[in-house]
């Protein structure tokens, strides 16, 4: 069963096509000429035409399931979990983390773990491309497949967990909030995570590639930030360190500070 009929919520936001005749760019090997055809696009506002955050893969594929293919793997381990918020346009070089993005992330930085639980219907135009074409070694998924990929072997499956009932060490699901990144930091601790620093998981206006418009679930933040305070807490029992990277993050719940403050935690 998808995702979608447990928590109809979650999905991603339709982006504002100010040009009827726009197509996204699809993303490809020539990481050039893509930049050129985003930075001539004048349907979007692009905020990051030509800019890609650096990233040093240390992921591997190591079998079809998180649990127990994953789980411990990466023991002690400094993750970043990068949502599709604005926020994440002032980062520039993640190369030393463990970095789990979500959706349509590769737009900006390939990452080492790839969480997508959204079916590809629920796409706006041209964002599942980017999905479709990931290079990430390690894409977790409930849905097998979520939609058309070119590399669905990467394709781990994970099981859904619970909603409002924090369970971190029941390592066969992952339990959930209306939002991918929440599950991605659970993701990150079955992983074997000392350190969780979250970034572009803002639910400001606009997604870091374009002028998209209100968030959806703005209207669910107060929700939605009190269970990443009690996840938050889970984790602190576990002797795990958390902290928001994003200042302008609506996530107030966890503690916000800069990059170089989270490395000496």
């Amino acid at each position: 069963m998808a995702i979608e009929s447990k928590r109809t919520a979650l999905r991603i936001s339709r982006e504002r096509k100010r040009n009827p005749n726009y197509v996204l760019p699809e993303p490809g090997k020539n990481q050039k000429v893509m930049d050129q055809r985003i930075q001539n696009s004048a349907s979007i506002v692009y905020s990051n035409s030509t800019k890609r955050i650096k990233t040093e893969l240390k992921s591997q594929h190591m079998g079809k399931n998180l649990f127990p293919d994953y789980t411990g793997k990466y023991k002690g381990g400094t993750f970043i979990v990068a949502g599709c918020g604005s926020s994440i346009n002032t980062f520039d070089d993640l190369s030393k983390y463990y970095v789990i993005g979500v959706n349509d992330i590769e737009r900006i930085l390939t990452p080492d773990f790839l969480v997508v639980v959204n079916d590809y219907r629920t796409f706006a135009r041209g964002r599942w491309d980017w999905v479709k074409n990931s290079a990430s070694p390690v894409i977790f998924s409930h849905l097998n497949p979520p939609g058309p990929m070119d590399r669905q072997d990467h394709l781990v499956q994970i099981k859904i967990g619970n909603r409002g009932n924090v369970n971190l060490d029941k390592m066969d699901s992952v339990d959930h909030t209306l939002n991918s990144p929440y599950m991605a930091i659970i993701i990150a601790y079955q992983l074997g995570a000392s350190k969780i620093g979250m970034i572009g998981v803002d639910f400001t206006p606009n997604h870091f590639f374009g002028d998209t418009g209100t968030h959806k679930l703005t209207k669910n933040l107060r929700t939605i930030d009190a269970e990443y305070d009690i996840l938050g807490k889970e984790l602190g029992k576990k002797g795990v360190k958390i902290a928001n990277l994003s200042f302008e993050s609506g996530i107030s719940s966890w503690p916000k500070m800069t990059i170089e403050t989270f490395d000496s935690l």
